[in-house]
C-alpha cells in the first residue's frame, strides 16, 4: 500500500514545480512575483518537540476539534511559527486536507503553509504564526484593545475574499465547512487569514463554472467516536439545513456563506446586539449595507443566500460608504475618531424587525 505521505509530497512538489515555472515567467516579465517564494519544509519530530518545549501547555495558542496549536520557536528562536498537532479519529484525513489544500491554495487571505511533520502517529502541520491572534480573541476580550469599526470591516472583507477564492478562484472548489471567528486569524497588520482546513471538502471543479454540491459520507459509515460537531462544523455557525435534516448528505458553498454571515453579526455585536465600543462610530448608510448582507447570508433558505462575490462587493461598498461619511464629518472624539449621530442599537433592532 502506498504511503499517504508519499502522495502528499508528490502533490506538493508538483504544485511547487508549477509555481516555479509560473514564477520564472512572471519574474522575467516584470521582475516581481506575487507567488509564494518559499518551499515546504519537512520537519523532524525532534525539531517540533524542541520548538514547542515538548508541547508545553504554556505555549498553547488554541484548541479545536481537530487538534491543538502551539507557538513554536525554530532555528534557535529566529523563526516563530504556529504548530498544529492533529488529534482525533480522523487524524490522517485531517492531515491530508490541511497539507494538500494549503499547498494548492496560496492566497493573501489564507494562512501560509511552512511545512509538516509525519512521524508515526504524530501528524503535524506548521504554518505562519499570526501575531494578533484571532478575530474571536479581539471580539470577546482576550485581546485588550477593541478593534475599530473600519478594522472589523476590513477583516470581514478579507475573510470574504479568502472564502470567495476557495469557492471560485482555483481550479477545484473548496468548501471550508468550519468558518467561525476563531478560524479567522490576524497578522501584525491586522490582515485577516482563514485557517483550519481539517473539515474542508474539495469539489471536482470551480464554483466559477457551476454551483457545487459535495456528498458527505453516511453517518453509519463514520467512526462512532466522531461527533456530529466534528462531521459538520461548529454549532452556532452551522447552517440550518444541517440541523433540520436527520442525516445531511450534501454540503454546498451556501453553508460557508451562512457561517460567514454569523461572523459578520458577531463582528458588529460581540456579546450584545451592538458592541458598546462602536456607539456613534458607524455611519447609518454603512450600517444598513452591512446588516443587509449579513442577514442575507444567514437566510434560512439555502438558495436565498448570496454568492461570495456579492458578499465581498457589498462589504467593500459598506467600507466606501463609511469612508465617505467620515470625510464629511467634523466632530471627533478624544481618540480622533469620527462620531456619527445615530442610535446603532435601535437601527439594528429595527432592521431585524423589518427582516423578520
Amino acid at each position: 500500500m502506498r504511503n499517504p505521505l508519499f502522495s502528499i509530497l508528490c502533490f506538493c512538489r508538483a504544485s511547487e514545480s508549477k509555481l516555479k515555472k509560473i514564477k520564472h515567467r512572471t519574474t522575467k516579465g516584470n521582475g516581481k512575483s506575487s507567488l509564494p517564494q518559499h518551499l515546504y519544509r519537512r520537519f523532524s519530530l525532534d525539531e517540533i518537540r524542541a520548538a514547542t518545549d515538548n508541547f508545553d501547555c504554556n505555549l498553547v495558542l488554541g484548541k479545536g476539534g481537530s487538534g491543538v496549536v502551539y507557538k513554536g520557536f525554530f532555528d534557535d528562536g529566529a523563526s516563530v511559527l504556529a504548530v498544529k498537532r492533529l488529534m482525533g479519529s480522523s487524524i490522517l484525513e485531517d492531515f491530508r486536507n490541511e497539507v494538500q489544500l494549503l499547498c494548492q491554495q496560496p492566497h493573501q487571505h489564507l494562512v501560509s503553509l511552512i511545512g509538516f511533520c509525519d512521524a508515526g502517529d504524530e501528524k503535524i502541520v506548521v504554518v505562519d504564526y499570526m501575531t494578533q491572534g484571532s478575530l474571536f480573541d479581539h471580539l470577546h476580550g482576550i485581546r485588550q484593545d477593541p478593534l475599530t469599526w473600519k478594522q472589523r470591516l476590513e477583516i470581514c472583507i478579507g475573510a470574504a475574499r479568502g472564502l470567495h477564492y476557495l469557492h471560485a478562484g482555483a481550479k477545484r472548489a473548496v468548501i471550508h465547512r468550519d468558518i467561525k471567528s476563531s478560524n479567522i486569524l490576524l497578522d501584525d497588520r491586522i490582515v485577516s487569514k482563514i485557517a483550519d482546513f481539517a473539515l474542508s471538502k474539495i469539489g471536482p471543479f470551480s464554483l466559477s463554472k457551476a454551483p457545487i454540491r459535495i456528498e458527505l459520507p453516511p453517518l453509519e459509515d463514520i467512526d462512532v467516536e466522531t461527533s456530529r460537531k466534528r462531521i459538520f462544523g461548529t454549532l452556532g455557525y452551522l447552517a440550518p439545513e444541517f440541523l433540520h435534516e436527520a442525516t445531511p448528505t450534501l454540503v454546498t458553498d451556501k453553508s460557508d456563506v451562512f457561517s460567514l454571515g454569523v461572523v459578520l453579526l458577531e463582528a458588529i455585536s460581540g456579546r450584545k446586539i451592538i458592541d458598546p465600543f462602536l456607539k456613534g462610530k458607524i455611519a447609518p448608510s454603512c450600517l444598513e449595507k452591512f446588516l443587509e448582507i449579513a442577514f442575507s447570508c444567514i437566510h434560512v433558505r439555502e438558495h436565498k443566500r448570496p454568492a461570495l462575490g456579492e458578499v465581498e462587493a457589498t462589504l467593500e461598498l459598506a467600507l466606501e460608504l463609511q469612508n465617505r461619511a467620515d470625510s464629511e464629518m467634523e466632530w471627533l472624539n478624544p481618540h480622533g475618531e469620527v462620531v456619527h449621530q445615530v442610535d446603532v442599537s435601535a437601527s439594528a433592532f429595527n432592521y431585524v424587525a423589518d427582516v423578520f
